[in-house]
């Protein structure tokens, strides 16, 4: 089975230079579990920091997917198009005007039918860009399917910052973020409480937030085993280190009490997690000393634009 979230709505174990690509195996209930859960904490959170970002959509609160990301019969998902609603998320956009089962036919004039997957993303990719590329200042219109009859509606859906959320499976205890796509292991979802699993979301927005893997493609630096060494260890650390800084102010914004986050990797969870990184990453105590300084001297607005101001200077 599959699953993943498409939200209109990353502890980053690497930014990969291949592009970020769901995955397509797993329980589908257990895994719509994380993707609902992960998908309200996103939301709240992207919504809360649309500010911060430059890059927008509109957050509909919708789960999408699609029939291509299922190896075996997904049963009656698709009864109504092979463009579907998984879910919604509780008290959205979308709560009150569509249902889980709903085909997706057309967003505004652009017909579902129309688009088409990329390799190896499915066509659940070419959706939900779609729904991000409508303007995030005014209400989406869609038009859906159910029970063998078309409707039109329209979801008066709150801006936030781009970016395609998702569980991917599998049971792994990694979060990554391409810029683009934010994945979070359905392993380290599932073993997080919603304080924790927020603070993992919230370092992850905060390498998009910032825009590293921009700077780091225009500084030239490596990935994988050669990202460890060098100059290239040096700014991929110097990355992280600014996403951890970040997600603090990310929480904070979001109504969270940031001092989740230092508590986080003082925990079983964020020790295991922290300290079997690689050598670009602090140690798990070395994190939570750095967010108690964060939280205790750069709560202000002062600390969050120095943090701001990153993004147009390059890495050096």
């Amino acid at each position: 089975m599959k699953t993943i979230l498409a939200l209109l709505v990353a502890l980053s174990v690497a930014l990969p230079d291949a592009p970020l690509q769901a995955q397509t195996q797993g329980p589908m209930d257990a895994l719509e579990i994380q993707d609902v859960r992960l998908a309200s904490i996103a939301e709240r959170m992207m919504r809360a920091n649309d500010g911060l970002c430059r890059q927008h959509m509109p957050l509909t609160g919708m789960l999408i997917h699609t029939r291509d990301q299922y190896r075996s019969d997904p049963g009656t998902a698709f009864a109504n198009g092979p463009v579907a609603v998984e879910a919604v998320v509780p008290g959205s956009a979308s709560a009150q005007v569509v249902r889980a089962g709903d085909a997706l036919i057309a967003i505004g004039a652009v017909r579902t039918d129309s688009l088409h997957a990329e390799a190896p993303a499915p066509l659940r990719d070419a959706v939900f860009w779609a729904l991000a590329d409508t303007p995030a200042d005014r209400p989406v219109s869609l038009t859906i399917a159910r029970a063998g009859m078309q409707e039109a509606l329209t979801v008066n859906a709150p801006p936030g910052c781009r970016a395609l959320v998702e569980i991917r499976s599998g049971n792994g205890k990694n979060a990554r973020s391409d810029g683009r796509v934010i994945q979070i292991d359905y392993g380290l979802a599932a073993a997080a409480n919603d304080d924790q699993l927020a603070v993992i979301f919230a370092h992850e927005l905060g390498h998009a937030v910032l825009e590293h893997r921009r700077r780091l493609g225009a500084a030239r630096v490596s990935k994988g085993f050669f990202g460890e060494f060098g100059k290239n260890g040096k700014l991929n650390r110097q990355a992280e280190i600014e996403a951890d800084r970040m997600s603090v102010h990310l929480l904070a914004d979001a109504g969270y009490d940031p001092r989740i986050a230092p508590a986080f990797w003082r925990s079983p969870l964020g020790r295991r997690v922290g300290n079997g990184l690689s050598f670009v990453y602090p140690n798990a105590e070395a994190r939570a000393k750095l967010l108690d300084d964060e939280i205790a001297n750069h709560m202000n607005d002062m600390g969050l634009n120095e943090l701001l101001a990153q993004r147009d200077r390059p890495f050096e």
